[in-house]
């Protein structure tokens, strides 16, 4: 096998289901952006009630990522890939022919099950593929991993939004069910992975951390809520500290905890990167959910103009995000996405009902620019912090630390348009979209200061 990898740099046979696999969650995710209007007129509520059909998604993806990786090493990872290929059929056919706006959030849970069983899923067979061969997985394969996540996040409000002119807010549901059927035929290619052990009920559960997942997921679910009141309170506080710290406290004691506080301690440049994934999300988000929503609200563009609009971000980010791919940087990356996403929060400020289109555009190719950056040199520096023997645990972090963000710029947004948008609310968004962007350029520091170390050592500066 070692000599067939060799010869073949890239596996397409194999890459393709994986791909599409990947791709499932973040397109899902964005696909709402340009829908939820229409969807929410279609059931006569407002803009903010259906906020809640996009924070439903990433609290269960929030979730399950890491409990899907945790199913996929413990059973067949084909096996689950397969699992949330299912997961995803059923909720396209909920969503399609749901009665009622409670079966979308019923459909919107059951995707973030489903779509979250991807990612995990698909680093274990690359591992397990490559070690075989005693092989490291080659750097252009994860970047393809990578890219193509980000493609479809970008994209996702581009397809949404013309799915939704050509079919209706349905078409974001459909749009799954040939992406499923195609993806699940390729998957013939994946050799399966057989379970070598009986694992018994009693190990299973010993294995998944049980109480881990559910004081998780109260603490996330406490912290969902505090940020969702129209005004703060600060007794809510009191049980999201509880539970982080309780959390803390029984993960530190586990063999397999559910999440690796440990790891986190004794790496504390590997907690900055998650901070910086954090942020980095919140306003990725913000601008995907919020630009979208601005340009239908407040100038009034239909679904399908509204994703045009968002098509020269998207070509410039993946563009943009190929290129820097290339670079072993990891300092040059973070500075310019730190700068461009300084460049974008310039850019909301003077969004306004009397603004040019030209400029619009001009707007749009600058967040392009700040997403492409930011989404690969976060993944760079991740790559570069995490222990080689912790992979996967360090990404499954990172994509929930992503999350967060994600649930943090939906619950704003739910907050502020829950009475209309206007010009004076998204600007309120921008400013805290650059209290983000004062965050990623504080975490520059340290990488400045290593990057002076090595420079002073004689190694090549990251």
């Amino acid at each position: 096998m070692s000599a067939t990898l060799k010869k073949e740099p890239f596996p397409y046979r194999f890459m393709l289901p994986i791909v599409l696999g990947t791709m499932m969650n973040p397109l899902n995710s964005t696909m709402l952006a340009t829908a939820l209007i229409p969807l929410c007129n279609s059931f006569q509520i407002s803009v903010g009630s259906g906020a809640i059909l996009v924070t439903s998604l990433y609290v269960t993806s929030t979730i399950a990522q890491p409990l899907m990786g945790r199913l996929a090493d413990i059973f067949s990872a084909k096996k689950i890939n397969t699992l949330g290929f299912i997961l995803v059929l059923i909720a396209a056919l909920i969503g399609i022919f749901a009665p009622g706006f409670s079966w979308l959030v019923v459909s919107r849970i059951i995707l973030g099950l489903g779509t979250s069983a991807a990612y995990p899923s698909a680093m274990a067979l690359l591992n397990k593929k490559y070690a075989e061969a005693q092989l490291p997985v080659p750097g252009n394969i994860l970047g393809i991993i990578g890219i193509s996540a980000q493609v479809s996040m970008i994209l996702g409000p581009v397809l949404g939004g013309l799915l939704t002119q050509w079919l209706g807010w349905k078409g974001i549901f459909f749009i799954n069910i040939p992406w499923v059927l195609i993806a699940v035929y390729l998957s013939k290619a994946i050799p399966d992975d057989p379970v070598k052990e009986k694992i018994d009920t009693p190990q299973l559960l010993k294995r998944l951390d049980i109480p881990g997942i559910l004081i998780f997921t109260l603490f996330l679910l406490s912290l969902l809520f505090l940020l969702i009141q129209h005004s703060f309170t600060w007794q809510l506080i009191l049980p999201v500290s509880a539970l982080l710290l309780l959390m803390i406290i029984w993960e530190r004691r586990q063999g397999n905890p559910f999440i690796d506080v440990r790891l986190l301690a004794s790496k504390p440049a590997l907690l900055l990167v998650y901070v910086r994934a954090l942020a980095t999300s919140y306003i990725l988000y913000t601008m995907l959910y919020g630009f979208p929503q601005w340009l239908e609200g407040v100038r009034h563009f239909n679904p399908a103009q509204t994703g045009l609009f968002m098509l020269p971000d998207s070509i410039v980010a993946i563009a943009v995000g190929l290129l820097i791919s290339k670079s072993k940087k990891l300092f040059t990356q973070n500075f310019l996405g730190a700068m461009f996403m300084l460049a974008t929060c310039g850019g909301m400020f003077m969004l306004n009902e009397q603004i040019s289109i030209f400029m619009i555009v001009v707007i749009t190719v600058i967040m392009g620019i700040a997403e492409g950056l930011n989404l690969i040199a976060n993944q760079a520096l991740l790559n570069a912090e995490a222990p080689l023997a912790q992979k996967g645990v360090s990404f499954g972090l990172y994509r929930t630390f992503a999350y967060l963000g994600a649930i943090l710029s939906s619950s704003q947004l739910k907050v502020l348009f829950h009475t209309g948008i206007t010009d004076q609310k998204f600007h309120i968004l921008s400013f805290t979209a650059l209290a983000s962007c004062m965050v990623l350029v504080v975490l520059l520091i340290p990488l400045w200061k290593r990057r002076l170390v090595l420079t002073n050592l004689g190694t090549p500066a990251v």
